[in-house]
């Protein structure tokens, strides 16, 4: 993808999660439609217990969008939901790394794993 196209970002629904799926790079730039979906996710009024965040077709994830993964995690808490991050090897996992996201949300190294109800963390 082209640094200068839109980010490109999806939400779809599972038998028990909302997962939104995004692809291309995350700065300050592209980060605000991605943003306003994992939020809308995270507040959706329904049983489903896992709110996904997919960042598997990632290919940057700026350290100014890593709060808003935290944001969202404390957002899902609130709501009775649990918030899950599939990330591969790479930058966005990095980035989720130095900043300590990583630590704080539980991370998962695809999108299957995430979806797994007893899935093991990476």
């Amino acid at each position: 993808m082209n640094p200068r196209e839109p980010l490109a970002v999806t939400t779809r629904g599972t038998r028990s999660a909302v997962v939104v799926s995004a692809v291309g790079r995350i700065d300050m730039v592209t980060e605000r439609p991605w943003r306003e979906q994992v939020e809308d996710a995270c507040a959706e009024n329904t049983v489903k217990r896992f709110v996904i965040v997919d960042l598997c077709g990632v290919t940057h994830l700026s350290v100014g969008a890593a709060p808003l993964i935290v944001r969202a995690h404390y957002h899902c808490l609130h709501r009775g939901k649990l918030l899950r991050v599939a990330v591969p090897m790479g930058p966005a996992l990095h980035t989720m790394h130095v900043t300590g996201v990583r630590d704080l949300v539980a991370v998962y190294p695809n999108l299957d794993s995430a979806l797994e109800p007893r899935a093991s963390r990476w």
